[in-house]
């Protein structure tokens, strides 16, 4: 080969003192001299001398003397070495020189005949098998990568199918929302027109009528001058009173039929407002009998306006006793509307009282149902001091027990600041039963923000114990009920009510309410909640734990979905607590996924501290040989995640007893992957692979044979883990075969210069 063919480089920096070769041979061909003259002036770039790079490659200081002196053509693999140490001290060679180089050492090997041919193809099986092994590596990186992004992809997939089902529901909420609103709009709307109407015919009505009156007021003026002018003032008889005289006679004296018949006679002239007044007259002075009878007429001559009227008089007019017995008469009438009347009168005019002796009456004429009508509309509408003064008047009375009922839409109906002023005031009368029965109305009818606000209002107050009463009672309501509860408090900030409401839920319901309960709060992203209403009802009643997880398993997200994100969502004490609680309650499937999840989706030192708690349960998963048997049959990462944890809990002695496992069944090439997940998984600040490393060495040293410990050094330098394979030799070191074999190994497709194969393949070639 001609000098021109020797590769270009001149931009390494030359350091020929730091070499120490010796001059070429002036015998030497030019193809070897010309490829000597390139590796030479490649390595003078390096600075160091033959011997310090011999011991840096693991080569003999001969061998490489013999490659730049050109006896020799060494491997790719030496020149390969070579350009990248070039390229760490200075600028990394093109792809030209690097043909060139390649060229050289080709036209180097043809100069060698039988030799030549056999090193090319010694040099060829070296460069197959390298290909070999980086083809092996890349497929298990791509089989592990192609494992996490499958789990990836699974839960990427779950996440989406509950965010659809999730945006579907609230889709069809929403949807359902706008369509009673858009139909309360449209009613109201309709309404509104209606009204519109109804004001124009009214005031066209209104004005019609007041022509009218004024028509009548002038024909009843003139009448009345007829009649003055027709009977002297001094007469004594009926006839001869003025008309208004006449009527107050009628009204003393004629029968309720003759007063029915007056009345429609001034309806029928359009007296309107004297037969009003005539019925008021009657009822204030006739007997009750009387005055029910002339309502009765009324009502069936449906003159019910005069009848209305003339009740709401009665009431400021007439004892509360006689309200009582008309009241009585009127509903054994079945006249509901004027019953309605009379006592909604009653409860704005009466004194509390009056209101109860009332009651009291109508109690003794067995018309119960009125009686709670009456005080149920007093203790609603009343201030707070008349109710107060109610129940203490109803004390000892046979309609005690009907103003307890009366607290039922009192606690209902009641502003909630008043509700509140009234259970202290009850409190302070010593109505102690009135307050316990005005507070559990609240908790039973009132909503969850209601609830809230009412446990706010009674702890200002300083009624501890009532609100505790509120929250114990208003536990007891249905599961939708409960639900909102758990979500008010949430947004509240109130969390520690929350969790006791979930825990007594969980504790005291049945299997479907809670599972329905779990199945929301996920549904509605309150995972904590569903996580502790889950472990709260496997510590309260494990043996029930299958038939739950039965029941989640036909709901969103499913029964494994829910242990996972348990086991995923707290601290690893919970994640062992689960782990225990699925055992007791022999769900192993579950169980394992929950240790599946903390060992491969957790940090290391989360997973440590969960097999630490584990351990010192004496949990059988995690005793050394179920430890071993695991790690044996696991993916090399989760083995990897195993070792770390253990590593991470200072569970030592169980590290030591899965590796010394894990060693025997492996082969160099899977230590070789194991350590490289080791370094890929370890945690970035508080690093333990290291200390794992240490141990599987330590093992490897004392139980592989020296072969296949020098074969796992050449695994590591192939897969570019050097550091770790010169920890390994130094670990190895103190066994007196472990060097020699080394070396033996490095050099194995060195040529040996004195070997009889060597003189004979040189005598031949010079012959």
């Amino acid at each position: 080969m001609s000098d021109s063919s020797v590769p270009n480089v001149s931009t390494v920096p030359r350091n020929p003192t730091g070499s120490r070769l010796l001059p070429l041979k002036g015998d030497l061909h030019p193809a070897k001299r010309a490829l000597a003259e390139a590796l030479r002036a490649l390595f003078a770039g390096l600075d160091v001398s033959v011997r310090r790079y011999a011991a840096r490659q693991h080569l003999d200081a001969s061998t490489v003397t013999r490659y730049l002196n050109g006896e020799r053509v060494p491997d790719w693999s030496f020149i390969a070495e070579l350009a990248e140490e070039i390229a760490q001290v200075s600028t990394p060679l093109t792809t030209d020189v690097l043909e060139a180089l390649r060229a050289s050492r080709q036209s180097a090997l043809q100069t060698q005949r039988r030799g030549g041919a056999l090193q090319d193809l010694q040099g060829q099986l070296a460069e197959a098998d390298e290909e070999t092994r980086r083809i092996r590596l890349s497929e298990r990186a791509l089989e592990q990568a192609l494992a996490e992004r499958e789990r990836a992809l699974s839960h990427s997939l779950s996440r989406c199918q509950y965010l659809r089902t999730k945006i579907g529901k609230e889709r069809t909420a929403h949807t359902a929302e706008l369509l009673v609103w858009h139909g309360e709009w449209q009613q109201i709307f309709e309404e509104c027109r209606d009204l519109r109407l109804d004001v124009k015919q009214l005031e066209e009505a209104l004005a019609l009528t007041r022509a009218e009156l004024i028509a009548a007021e002038g024909e009843c003026h003139r009448l009345e001058v007829e009649l003055e002018a027709m009977f002297p003032r001094n007469s004594d008889s009926l006839g001869a009173l003025p008309l208004l005289d006449a009527l107050e006679a009628a009204d003393r004296t004629s029968s309720v039929a003759e007063l029915l018949a007056v009345v429609g006679d001034l309806e029928a002239r359009t007296q309107k407002a004297m037969a009003r007044e005539l019925v008021t007259s009657a009822s204030r002075s006739r007997e009750v009998t009387d005055v029910a009878a002339l309502l009765a007429g009324l009502h069936e001559a449906g003159f019910t306006a005069h009848a209305e009227a003339a009740l709401a008089a009665l009431v400021m007019t007439r004892p509360a006793g006689e309200i009582a017995a008309l009241t009585v008469e009127l509903h054994h009438a079945a006249l509901g509307d004027f019953v309605a009347v009379l006592l909604s009168s009653s409860v704005k005019l009466h004194t509390p009282c009056d209101i109860i002796g009332v009651a009291v009456q109508l109690s003794d004429s067995g018309c119960g149902e009125v009686v709670h009508a009456l005080l149920s509309a007093a203790f609603v509408s009343r201030t707070v001091a008349d109710a107060v003064a109610l129940a203490i008047w109803a004390a000892s009375t046979q309609v005690e027990s009907a103003t307890l009922t009366a607290m039922g839409p009192t606690g209902a109906r009641r502003d909630l600041n008043e509700v509140v002023e009234l259970a202290l005031a009850l409190r302070h009368a010593g109505r102690v039963d009135h307050t316990h029965a005005l507070l559990t109305a609240v908790a039973e009818q009132r909503s969850a923000k209601e609830i809230i606000a009412t446990l706010e209002y009674l702890a200002a107050k300083g009624l501890l114990a009532e609100a505790e009463e509120v929250f114990a009672v208003t536990q007891s309501r249905d599961v939708v009920h409960v639900l909102s509860l758990i979500r008010s408090l949430i947004e509240e900030g109130v969390t520690d009510r929350a969790v006791a409401v979930v825990n007594r839920a969980a504790r005291d319901r049945s299997i479907g309410d809670v599972a329905n309960m779990i199945s929301h709060l996920y549904s509605t992203s309150h995972f904590p909640q569903a996580d502790q209403a889950l472990m709260s009802f496997l510590r309260a009643v494990p043996d029930k734990a299958p038939f739950l997880f039965r029941l989640l398993d036909d709901m969103y997200p499913g029964a494994e979905e829910t242990v996972r994100m348990t086991a995923a969502s707290g601290d690893p004490e919970k994640a062992a607590a689960l782990f225990h609680l699925l055992e007791s309650a022999d769900l192993p499937v579950l169980a394992e996924g929950v240790f599946h999840e903390t060992l491969t989706q957790r940090p290391t030192g989360h997973a440590g501290r969960f097999l630490q708690v584990l351990v010192g349960a004496e949990a059988v998963v995690c005793q050394r040989q179920a430890l071993l048997e695991r790690a044996r049959s696991a993916p090399g990462t989760e083995v990897a995640r195993l070792l770390l944890a253990l590593a991470g809990a200072d569970l030592l002695e169980e590290a030591a007893f899965v590796v010394r496992g894990v060693v025997e069944a492996y082969s160099p090439a899977e230590v070789m992957l194991l350590i490289k997940q080791l370094r890929s998984v370890d945690h970035p600040t508080r690093p333990k692979a290291d200390g794992v490393l240490q141990l599987l060495l330590g093992v490897l040293v004392g139980t592989w044979q020296v072969d296949d410990q020098v074969a796992l050094v050449m695994t590591l330098s192939e897969a570019d883990m050097g550091a770790d394979a010169k920890r390994l030799i130094r670990v190895a070191s103190s066994l007196s075969q472990f060097k020699p074999a080394l070396r033996a190994e490095e050099t194995k497709h060195a040529q040996k210069v004195f070997s009889r194969a060597f003189w004979k393949s040189f005598s031949a070639e010079a012959g």
